[in-house]
């Protein structure tokens, strides 16, 4: 199995060309280095080193995306460094943390699978599920209305909702899930709204329903917030991996089972 790419900052990884990108319904402007963004993403390594009218003028345009999310991926491949909660912005707390993890890693993880940065993705991953586990919060049903808007079919962030949702409706009983503080604004009315609004929601549901109906029917509920085979769904059910590419923790050990 291959390691997993290490990147080391120098003057040959950097290269001497600069592109510009435009983010956002604002256009926030980036100037990053060209080698160094195009190693680390196929999808600008396509856009700048192709045929396509990006690579004739090193400028591109990206008015959907989020502008917070691409500066925290520049801060990423410049310093190996992701978003840090609690900060000025966010206070701690299972709020604060929830909150954080929709605005800003849900978003982040968003542009990186949009972008094919695998290594980037899997990291922030692992950061909502260690936030979540740590402050005792999951992503809330707006919360996952709200994402489903934002990806697409197959995500690996839908996934890890879903089977969230699924964790908190198996970890109760009907009645308690329905009537504790904690889920009253989640009522039928408003999940009834989701459904019609994102039909694949429920595919998805059922369809996890459905593959691990084994592990749910268990007297302890796969929490997909652990990396485990045993009490969740395994370290990297929730990553992406290049074929025979090693995950960033390197092998897996007994620890992991």
């Amino acid at each position: 199995m291959a390691s997993p790419k290490v990147f080391q900052l120098s003057a040959e990884a950097l290269g001497t060309e600069f592109v510009t990108i435009h983010v956002g319904p604002k256009r926030k402007t980036f100037a990053v280095h060209k080698k160094l963004l195009c190693d680390r993403s196929e999808y600008f390594s396509k856009a700048f080193n192709s045929g396509f009218k990006e690579s004739t003028e090193s400028v591109m345009y990206l008015p959907e995306d989020d502008a917070n999310a691409f500066d925290s991926m520049i801060v990423y491949i410049y310093r190996d460094q992701l978003p840090v909660f609690p900060n000025t912005s966010y206070s701690q707390g299972c709020s604060g943390a929830q909150q954080f993890a929709f605005d800003v890693l849900y978003r982040l993880f968003t542009f990186a699978e949009k972008i094919c940065m695998n290594d980037l993705a899997n990291r922030v991953m692992d950061k909502i599920q260690d936030l979540g586990m740590e402050y005792w919060s999951a992503p809330t049903l707006p919360h996952v209305r709200s994402l489903y808007s934002l990806t697409g079919p197959g995500s690996k962030l839908r996934i890890y909702c879903t089977l969230m949702r699924l964790y908190r409706v198996n970890a109760c009983d009907y009645d308690d899930y329905w009537t504790t503080t904690a889920d009253a604004i989640e009522n039928e009315e408003q999940l009834e709204d989701f459904i019609k609004e994102h039909p694949d929601f429920a595919v998805d549901y059922m369809r996890f329903h459905w593959r691990f109906s084994n592990k749910f029917l268990t007297e302890d509920t796969p929490d997909s917030q652990i990396r485990s085979d045993k009490d969740g769904f395994g370290r990297c059910f929730f990553h992406t991996h290049a074929k025979g590419e090693e995950c960033h923790p390197g092998p897996l050990t007994e620890e992991d089972d």
